[in-house]
């Protein structure tokens, strides 16, 4: 398997390196139209463009601090807790560190502005990872409890789909799993993606790996 690089620390370009590489690895949803990203302002922004391949076309593409400030480019100032879209305007829709226990606002608006064939996609630091319990160079970002937000999408009329972990133990670069571990080492994830839809929408490809990578922790089925 190799060995683990030494735990860098919960730094901004640490974790933007992680996210990157999760969101390159975990393959593409093949959605196309308009993508909205809400983010923690203490998380790192990266182009969203790498939620979709070269050829795919997408319309308007906003990305939103949680706090309403204006910056890296933000069009639109607003309070996340109430998003100012009409229901279903949103072909896929990227929490960014925002979702701790599914409990937040900003997923139940999310659910509400998704599309009824849209991808929603819930990124951020596994609660039980070690980059969460070793915050202490940037803003304190929420943990993610995947099996929580996963009861809350349920009560949400949206099903999980998949889901994708990245980094062990602090690894400046994460290292794949390959078949059979998934289940066993994902929980343990710096990084988690988790992966839903609206229950009785069109079905969407999970997020899968089409070949080994050096970058990331095979997704799986989420049960329970």
């Amino acid at each position: 398997m190799g060995v683990l690089a030494q735990p860098a620390g919960p730094t901004r370009e640490a974790l933007k390196r992680l996210a990157e590489g999760l969101l390159r690895g975990s393959g593409r949803t093949g959605v196309r139209g308009n993508l909205l990203e809400l983010r923690h302002p203490a998380a790192p922004a990266f182009d969203p463009t790498l939620l979709h391949s070269a050829p795919e076309a997408f319309g308007l593409s906003l990305s939103l601090s949680r706090d309403g400030r204006s910056g890296d480019g933000q069009r639109i100032c607003c309070d996340t807790a109430q998003l100012p879209f009409q229901d279903g305007v949103f072909n896929m829709v990227l929490l960014h560190h925002v979702i701790g226990s599914g409990e937040e606002a900003e997923l139940a608006e999310a659910a509400r502005v998704l599309a009824r064939s849209g991808v929603l996609l819930v990124l951020g630091l596994n609660r039980l990872g070690w980059r969460y319990h070793t915050q202490d160079e940037l803003q304190r970002l929420p943990g993610l409890a995947p099996f929580k937000v996963k009861a809350r999408l349920e009560q949400l009329d949206l099903t999980m789909q998949g889901f994708a972990g990245a980094g062990l133990g602090g690894a400046r670069r994460p290292i794949f799993m390959r078949d059979g571990l998934p289940g066993l080492v994902t929980p343990f994830a710096d990084l988690l993606l988790l992966q839903a839809g609206h229950r009785h929408g069109p079905e969407v490809m999970p997020l899968r790996f089409g070949k080994p990578r050096s970058t990331v922790v095979q997704s799986a089925p989420m049960r329970g």
